[in-house]
């Protein structure tokens, strides 16, 4: 038979929770003398700050930095005239690209994703996904080049062009899936 004093439950309260002490279990043998043990505290800010969690939080908010930069760019160069370096489309055509970026991103992240970081881990996906930035960026002037090339308006390859950098864009997603809190949780202190 296993003594009650030998196994013990450990429940921890909310730190900002303070339990007073039962009078009725305590030792008969106790004088009364030893202090009451101090409650765990959390642990302060500045500690939970180590510099994997600082390089994380960084790494995260640039990501964002620049997937808000060509979310709102996109249909801004679209929607302006070749003349001044846009690709001149109506709200339509716009709106139809960006619906097929949706459906494409949507169906990628749920079939591909997984499979991506299962092969290539999280920091070669966060990086990759970092530098295809670098793509989705260039394809604007390079959009823009090959429309005004183009003899009797868009042709296949702009099309081509528009398809990589939304699928880009896809792929440039996948930086936000698992990174951020599986980093965070594996630096923390």
């Amino acid at each position: 038979m296993v003594d009650q004093h030998c196994v013990q439950r450990v429940i921890r309260p909310h730190p900002h929770i303070r339990i007073e002490p039962d009078i009725s279990r305590e030792d008969p043998t106790d004088t009364g003398d030893t202090p009451l043990k101090d409650v765990e505290k959390p642990l302060p800010l500045r500690s939970l700050l180590t510099r994997l969690v600082l390089i994380t939080m960084a790494n995260n908010a640039m990501l964002s930095f620049l997937d808000m930069a060509s979310e709102a760019l996109t249909p801004l160069v679209w929607s302006t005239p070749v003349e001044s370096g846009g690709l001149s489309f109506s709200p339509v055509s716009i709106g139809f690209w960006m619906s097929v970026y949706g459906c494409m991103n949507s169906v990628f992240q749920f079939a591909v994703f997984p499979r991506i970081i299962g092969d290539f881990g999280l920091r070669s996906v966060f990086v990759a996904s970092t530098a295809l930035c670098a793509l989705i960026f260039a394809m604007f002037p390079l959009e823009n080049l090959v429309l005004r090339h183009a003899i009797g308006g868009p042709n296949p390859t702009i099309w081509l062009l528009i398809l990589l950098q939304l699928g880009s864009l896809g792929v440039h997603k996948m930086g936000f899936g698992k990174f951020l809190p599986s980093i965070i949780l594996e630096a923390r202190p």
